[in-house]
């Protein structure tokens, strides 16, 4: 960052640009190159013959970014590179009815399911003031074996008023109740590893019948097993650090002030669908890489196995989730590709 003025609204979008995002950096720099942006518009299909990408179709968008105005762009180039994340680069796929022999384009997308627990502090923790800070702790996935019990990631993290008033359970005078201790609130998060387990099957990307992606993720057991074990841990570390009541974000559960009562609570919970709040970011796979047309949408370098003029150059060529914030290995594999494919276009 530069020039930081402490405004807390980092995830939102910094309103004076002291965030050094791609806003301020990666495009200004491509534009200084001669690149061309093309903004407010939504790609619909890529035009294909036989194995090439004729031309890109995109439409125009109007008022908040959803509605469709009537500007149609069609783009032609020599080279494509599609880098609409998880979710959108296999729907984008699917929509141009791009071949895909395996039947993989769309499947295996994985996210890092996410529960969380809340706690009130005696003394205030301002989580929603300045600049976000987090700590980190990766002890229950150095010790948890790929294939066997689900390993988490903990994560103590910022708490922005809308984020916490959309997430915590409950109605009415219970809700308000939790938001007028918002200052003394802390929040401990699990990010669920999945993806390698014998259970992992991960989410599918489809088209609703408006032709946006939807993405249909299941829950297996072994990640509900996980989500539970989770919750006594984070409840375990926000005891140890004072907390008056811990509360499970779990429409079952209520504010315990101790953890043997959290402890039994906990384990009696239904663990499904709808009742514990499951969130998630870090979005990959759905054009998974691998060594083959029979493994891969794309090969190592990105590249498209049935189009010989498009690349994937984002998170959906993992082939599993990684245990960590993926942002910087998708900048590692998008450097990587990105200047593999620059050499190769001279």
């Amino acid at each position: 960052m530069k020039g930081c003025a402490n405004l807390g609204y980092c995830g939102m979008g910094c309103p004076i640009n002291a965030k050094q995002s791609m806003l301020v950096t990666t495009i200004p720099a491509a534009l200084s190159r001669g690149a061309r942006l093309v903004q407010r518009a939504r790609v619909l299909r890529l035009v294909i013959e036989g194995d090439r990408v004729v031309s890109c179709e995109a439409a125009g968008v109007a008022g908040n970014g959803a509605k469709p105005s009537d500007t149609r762009v069609r783009i032609r180039a020599r080279h494509f590179v599609l880098a609409a994340g998880g979710i959108g680069s296999p729907a984008i796929l699917i929509r141009s009815d791009a071949p895909d022999p395996g039947g993989l384009t769309g499947r295996r997308t994985f996210l890092h399911p996410t529960v969380i627990s809340s706690a009130v502090m005696p003394r205030r923790v301002d989580g929603h003031a300045g600049a976000p800070q987090s700590i980190y702790s990766d002890h229950f996935l150095d010790n948890a074996p790929l294939d066997g019990p689900a390993g988490f990631k903990l994560e103590s993290g910022p708490t922005h008023p809308v984020l916490v008033g959309i997430t915590l359970p409950g109605f009415g005078e219970d809700h308000a109740a939790w938001m007028k201790k918002f200052p003394h609130v802390q929040v401990v998060i699990a990010l669920l590893r999945d993806g390698f387990h014998r259970e992992s099957r991960g989410g599918r990307v489809t088209l609703a019948n408006d032709g946006t992606p939807s993405l249909d993720y299941a829950m297996p057991a072994y990640l509900w097993e996980g989500a539970r074990r989770a919750y006594v841990a984070m409840a375990e570390i926000q005891f140890a650090a004072g907390a008056q009541t811990v509360m499970p974000v779990h429409e079952g559960a209520k504010g315990y002030s101790n953890l043997k009562e959290a402890r039994e609570a906990i384990e009696a919970l239904p663990m499904r669908a709808l009742a514990a709040r499951v969130v998630s970011a870090h979005v990959m796979g759905g054009c998974a890489m691998g060594p083959d047309a029979r493994t891969g949408v794309v090969d190592e370098d990105g590249r498209h196995y049935q189009l010989r003029n498009l690349s994937v150059h984002d998170g959906s060529v993992f082939p599993t989730s990684v245990a960590a914030n993926p942002q910087l290995s998708i900048y590692a594999l998008a450097a990587r590709s990105s200047a593999a494919l620059a050499r190769s276009l001279r």
